[in-house]
């Protein structure tokens, strides 16, 4: 008895692991199987089978086969987007590793994320065609994104904490481990933010992320949603501090 074909897929390259000599094991964002880890066999020899397509943030039609365990094989990849324009810039090429690793982050393995392929497919494209990295609050509005279509909306316009509104012009600040804006003293430890800068941000995560190629992000700190991702993950993302070296010091955090 044969095996079975392999199934053709849209998928997005989140991540890349050398495996053996010639093979690789390919992590990939599909609308369908959510996470997959793949192992593309002579990946690092054979031109012919993958070409260029197995690069970070690119997005492929794959050949996917399920394997015996939670590794699937993946049998070829062809190029549907190779994202070229966002390659030959440092910073967009940053920022297209950074909502890869994210997105591949935050996907549930083998169960379909539509929404979160849709989101990195939608920032790969915009990434590709603007003509100079965006703005810090279109990498924000990402986070916030990212978060709300894996389940853990980010908190902004209540408390974390208690749960209560937070009334016109309160103090308020961010705890990324309670997942979102607090009352300072509901959580001690958080971070103060300047007033309407979780308005802002909630105003981002609504917005479509081609409205803020430009817009000018808050006053504030700008890593606190990389930081709350970063709690619920229980580690780094090894993408942001590449992102952050090239982009610069951020206002006020």
């Amino acid at each position: 008895m044969g095996r079975a074909p392999p199934e053709h897929a849209p998928a997005i390259v989140v991540g890349l692991v050398d495996f053996g000599e010639a093979d690789r094991v390919v992590r990939l964002l599909s609308p369908d199987h959510g996470l997959v880890a793949a192992l593309a066999r002579r990946a690092r020899s054979s031109r012919r089978r993958f070409g260029g397509a197995l690069d970070l943030g690119n997005k492929v039609e794959a050949a996917l086969r399920p394997g015996r365990g939670e590794l699937w094989h993946l049998d070829a990849a062809r190029l549907l987007d190779g994202r070229l324009h966002a390659h030959g810039d440092v910073e967009r090429l940053g920022l297209l590793a950074y909502t890869a690793e994210v997105a591949g982050a935050l996907a549930r393995p083998h169960h379909p994320e539509p929404r979160l392929f849709g989101l990195l497919d939608v920032a790969g494209v915009l990434l590709d065609s603007v003509t100079a990295p965006p703005s810090p609050l279109f990498r924000m509005a990402f986070e916030a994104k990212a978060l709300t279509f894996a389940g853990l909306r980010p908190a902004l316009d209540r408390c974390a904490g208690c749960g209560r509104p937070f009334d016109a012009g309160e103090e308020r600040a961010f705890a990324p481990w309670a997942g979102g804006a607090v009352h300072p003293a509901c959580q001690a430890g958080a971070t103060p933010v300047p007033p309407g800068w979780t308005e802002a941000v909630e105003a981002a995560r609504r917005t479509p992320l081609r409205e803020l190629v430009d817009a000018a992000p808050p006053p504030g700190p700008r890593w606190l949603l990389a930081d709350a991702i970063e709690a619920h993950l229980g580690r780094a993302l090894r993408s942001r501090r590449v992102l952050a070296a090239i982009a610069g010091p951020p206002a006020g955090g």
